[in-house]
């Protein structure tokens, strides 16, 4: 089966790079990662050509790219993060650029793609945990890597990178595009590429960027903007409140040099979006991240109509596949909960099913991940993002149940199901 191109965290980044250059920002002070597929792939109707709004520019040329494919992964990132050139090399096999950073820099960060409760996930379900992240920056800290830092996370449920776990006493502030609970939600569906192009959160710091005064607008009026924005998650502020009253010219540009860019707006990129469609209860207009295969194709199916009849079999198929992941991945959930609660301590199992619970055990969390994962291939979390919908029940057990009770019952319930056997 074909797997629908997915736009928008690749041209979001490009748009990011695009931005800081325009805000003169020296090349060589800018380190980007993108696995880089989309631009070339041959389901993509212009070849070399990457947008976040319909009809916008091409954000391909000049966004110079410093690690692609296999090289973007968590390891190689926190490296990256933490200025380690030798663990690059280590990692990668060559030299790689780093953020080099002194106490007198400030250190603009900004994260887009999928995420589940806890995790910022790489390509191929490559898992950064909040505590990794937490952890490097705390390093960068007590190394006086910076004097000031932003980070701006774009994913589904990007609040629990950071809730009750990023200090608020280390010179670093940070947004999320959704709280801990929910995920986040694309928008800009391209007639033309048949796909969903921008993000609201991305979207709108970026064109807000683009179009301020950035020596005298603050964090804290671009927060508004992106909430205002962000109407259907809830974009979330963490660490160091007090920074927010800083220009964002101290992150996102250099002194002098700034010169405003052209793109859209969020709001006419908005406008541009038709008729409202619906499939499975998913809204087609704005679906969530982690929904973004299943709506692209229904979508291409409802809006195309001249499809041939083949291609329209295949499409078919394809939701029919995905939409039977996403059951059995929910149905394997609530069966591995019921496994390993042989002892309630007065916990339900819908108290595991549906509570919001934050990261207490990170251990028992890395391990039920890696173990499913490896036991399951069918539920095939690195290509379906929608499969790891239901991973906050992962998270709950582990805080509230013994670490081998909870391996058991992976071992237990994924020997039953044909699903998890299937390549």
């Amino acid at each position: 089966m074909s797997n629908p191109v997915c736009v928008f965290p690749q041209a979001v980044s490009c748009h990011a790079y695009h931005t800081m250059r325009n805000n003169s920002i020296p090349p060589e002070n800018i380190v980007h990662m993108s696995y880089d597929d989309v631009a070339h792939s041959p389901d993509n109707p212009f070849p070399g050509n990457l947008v976040n709004t319909p009809e916008g520019p091409n954000l391909y040329p000049g966004c110079e790219i410093d690690y692609r494919k296999e090289e973007v992964k968590p390891e190689v990132f926190l490296k990256v993060l933490t200025g380690d050139k030798e663990g690059v090399k280590k990692l990668i096999g060559r030299d790689g650029k780093v953020i080099d950073s002194s106490p007198d820099d400030n250190v603009f960060v900004t994260m887009v793609g999928h995420g589940v409760p806890g995790v910022f996930s790489f390509p191929g379900f490559r898992t950064l945990h909040n505590t990794d992240l937490n952890n490097a920056l705390k390093q960068m800290y007590r190394e006086k890597r910076y004097r000031e830092m932003v980070l701006y996370v774009e994913s589904s449920y990007s609040g629990s990178m950071f809730e009750g776990i990023l200090p608020k006493n280390i010179n670093i502030y940070s947004t999320t595009c959704s709280n801990p609970h929910e995920p986040g939600y694309i928008c800009c569906w391209d007639n033309y590429r048949n796909a969903y192009a921008g993000t609201f959160y991305g979207n709108a710091w970026m064109y807000n960027t683009d179009k301020a005064d950035v020596h005298t607008e603050t964090l804290s009026q671009q927060y508004d903007v992106v909430t205002k924005a962000c109407h259907r998650s809830h974009p979330m502020q963490f660490g160091d409140l007090s920074m927010n009253k800083k220009v964002f010219a101290q992150f996102q540009a250099k002194a002098e040099g700034y010169k405003p860019s052209v793109y859209l707006n969020t709001q006419e990129a908005d406008s541009i979006v038709g008729s409202k469609f619906t499939f499975a209860g998913i809204d087609l207009n704005n679906p969530a991240i982690d929904m973004v295969q299943i709506a692209t194709t229904a979508r291409r199916l409802i809006e195309s109509r001249d499809l041939s009849s083949q291609k329209r079999e295949e499409f078919k198929a394809e939701l029919r596949h995905m939409m039977l992941v996403k059951e059995k991945a929910e149905s394997l959930t609530k069966d591995l909960v019921k496994a390993a609660m042989p002892n309630s301590r007065g916990l339900t199992e819908n108290d595991i099913l549906t509570g919001k619970e934050r990261v207490e055990n990170s251990e028992c969390y890395k391990a039920a991940l890696s173990l499913f994962s490896a036991r399951c291939p069918g539920i095939d979390m690195g290509r379906y993002p929608f499969a790891r919908r239901n991973l906050q029940a992962f998270i709950n057990l582990c805080n509230h149940q013994p670490q081998i009770d909870v391996m058991s019952a992976i071992l237990e319930v994924t020997e039953k199901y044909g699903i998890c056997q299937a390549l």
